[in-house]
């Protein structure tokens, strides 16, 4: 089935929208360093998920299901001093008011006096609400976690 000029312009359209939900999420999640006013704004935050959307990390956390238990996860977040999330090379594919997501992720971050880097992928899902693209599940998968100063060339080539 050939897509008209218009279907597709719209799945461009939603694709970057679908891009910005994402870069807010990590203005709105990272801090702990001059410049960035928006540290942990846990109310522009809560504004980018549906009321039932589900947020899922790597073992180490809890998963948090509906925006409450969200909420309460982003704040108990806010112990972390520092962390900056580098989100790229996504795959968005979109389906009407549906849609999903796969970043890759780099964060660097700094917790109980140790820094350390994260690797891994953002699985998500999207649904349009009233006009705009909010977040439905948002899954971390970590492939690798290692001290800072260590790096992770060791932790890889084992």
């Amino acid at each position: 089935m050939t897509l008209s000029l218009e279907e597709r312009v719209r799945i461009i359209e939603d694709r970057e929208e679908i891009s910005r939900l994402r870069v807010k999420y990590t203005l709105f999640n990272d801090g702990g360093f001059n410049g960035l006013s928006t540290h942990h704004d846990i109310n522009a935050l809560m504004d980018l998920f549906a009321p039932d959307a589900i947020w899922e990390g790597p073992a180490s956390t809890r998963t948090a299901r509906g925006i409450d238990e969200i909420r309460q996860l982003m704040i108990d977040f806010q112990a972390t001093p520092f962390v900056i999330h580098n989100v790229m090379n996504p795959i968005i594919d979109v389906n009407g008011d549906a849609a999903t997501g796969n970043w890759h992720a780099i964060i660097v971050i700094s917790h109980a006096s140790e820094a350390a880097w994260m690797f891994g992928n953002y699985e998500e899902e999207y649904v349009r609400l009233d006009g705009k693209w909010k977040f439905k599940s948002v899954r971390y998968v970590s492939a690798v976690q290692a001290p800072y100063a260590e790096g992770w060339g060791k932790l890889v080539a084992q």
